[in-house]
């Protein structure tokens, strides 16, 4: 798994945005539901708020080696859908490029 990923940002606000999943960007979420099947294989890496190791989200980043940055308060407001970021997952830092 990477430990740095730097890329575009889709920003989920409910499972009916998941179409909006462009390949190779980073998705940013409260959570996820496995309506997100659909687009897991497009995205790089995940940003989401809720934290915890049995959530959705934490589920499909095992399962499909996808990184994962959780516990990233208000990051469905802090980042927007265009936006650069770099995230260090060592060092849990993210970062508008």
């Amino acid at each position: 798994m990477k430990n740095i990923v730097a890329g575009r940002v889709t920003t989920i606000k409910n499972r009916k945005d998941y179409y909006r999943i462009k390949k190779e960007t980073i998705l940013v979420a409260r959570n996820t539901h496995p309506d997100l099947m659909i687009a897991v294989n497009e995205i790089k890496a995940m940003v989401v708020e809720i934290d915890n190791k049995l959530c959705h989200a934490a589920i499909i980043a095992r399962e499909f080696n996808k990184p994962i940055l959780m516990g990233v308060a208000n990051a469905t407001k802090r980042f927007k859908t265009g936006d650069k970021i770099f995230i260090d997952f060592d060092k849990k830092i993210i970062r508008k490029a």
